[in-house]
């Protein structure tokens, strides 16, 4: 590819984080390779935290008063794009259109009193006994802001690859989604294999 096509339709503030154009090529054949273990990951994530939502608050838990207001204001955000779309607002539309930083926002200190441990538990029904491995809300946390940086690195195209921060992701996402269930790990493998 001749340098004035990258220059115009690439940039070259884009490739100055890359050592050549064949590593920049390498990322987005690296970034592909994450696309369905990170769909499944998210749609789990969401469906999960809801479904144990409206067992423990209501069917209508986002009219609840459980949630900040920043939390709140993503959800009136997501209305509104669905309202833009002139589409009937309904739960299961508001779930899907709200992004995955509103999910794993609800694992931040702020929300403690709303996820101990039985919480999390039910949300991540495969994970370890804390006789085996301990793992806290504060774990998941970081766990989860984690894998929302690369997720957005990836959405968002920009480099992944070299970077030392997420050498084992693949590994601590397949582990996220076996703490769900063994069948929706095993889901995630059959799609990538």
């Amino acid at each position: 590819m001749k340098d004035e096509i990258k220059s115009r339709f690439i940039s070259n503030i884009r490739l100055e984080s890359y050592k050549d154009f064949v590593e920049y090529k390498q990322n987005i054949k690296h970034s592909e390779e994450y696309y369905i273990l990170l769909s499944i990951f998210e749609i789990s994530l969401r469906n999960s935290i809801n479904h144990y939502f409206q067992k423990k608050i209501s069917k209508d838990w986002f009219e609840s008063n459980i949630l900040h207001t920043d939390t709140q204001q993503r959800i009136n955000e997501s209305k509104n794009k669905i309202k833009q779309r002139k589409e009937e607002i309904t739960h299961d539309k508001l779930i899907a259109e709200l992004p995955f930083g509103f999910w794993t926002s609800l694992f931040r200190k702020s929300y403690s009193n709303l996820f101990r441990i039985k919480d999390i538990k039910y949300i991540f029904p495969n994970m370890p006994n804390k006789d085996e491995k301990l793992i806290t809300r504060q774990i998941l946390d970081k766990e989860l802001n984690k894998i929302r940086k690369f997720r957005n690195r990836i959405f968002h195209y920009e480099k992944i690859i070299n970077k030392k921060e997420y050498k084992n992701i693949k590994e601590e996402i397949e582990l996220l989604l076996l703490y769900f269930d063994e069948e929706i790990y095993l889901f995630s493998k059959e799609l990538i294999d």
